[in-house]
């Protein structure tokens, strides 16, 4: 068996482990003594795009090169919806069979001067005139030209 020399080594050993053991875990009384304190968990802010879209038929949507009292209230609605984001992009998108550059002004006559009268209205209204962008989609098989806006921004922190 062992020796009486061993003895004290053994029981060190034994007695280091069993410390040791203790230390690590209090004893079950002692955890249920501890209140519980509930720990609200940070809520994350919701960074996702938002995206706030009005479209605007293309019949009635201009008088002359000026946006018409239809088209300036869809727009003036599309800024109201979208309080409260930094808007990021500005998407105007002519859509449908429009005549790019038309120089006799019917409703099917998109221009520059009648999309800066669309630029202007949105910079009018606090968007920053280098995030408005233009992309057409001028296609003849839609059957009605429109103009649909786009706003993309997250959450304002105010």
């Amino acid at each position: 068996m062992s020796s009486p020399e061993g003895r004290p080594l053994i029981c060190a050993v034994v007695s280091l482990v069993a410390g040791t053991w203790l230390l690590a875990a209090p004893p079950a009384s002692a955890q249920a003594a501890k209140p519980a304190t509930a720990v609200p968990a940070a809520a994350a802010p919701d960074n996702r795009p938002v995206v706030r879209t009005t479209t605007i038929p293309g019949k009635g949507l201009f008088k002359g090169d000026q946006l018409s009292d239809l088209a300036k209230s869809r727009l003036t609605d599309l800024v109201i919806d979208a309080l409260g984001l930094d808007v990021e992009v500005a998407l105007v998108v002519p859509t449908g069979p429009w005549q790019l550059d038309g120089g006799g002004h019917t409703d099917r006559d998109l221009n520059e001067a009648r999309l800066g009268a669309v630029r202007k209205f949105l910079t009018d209204r606090g968007i920053d005139p280098r995030r408005i962008f233009v992309e057409s989609r001028a296609d003849a098989k839609v059957a009605e030209p429109r103009l649909d806006v786009q706003l993309i921004g997250r959450q304002s922190g105010n």
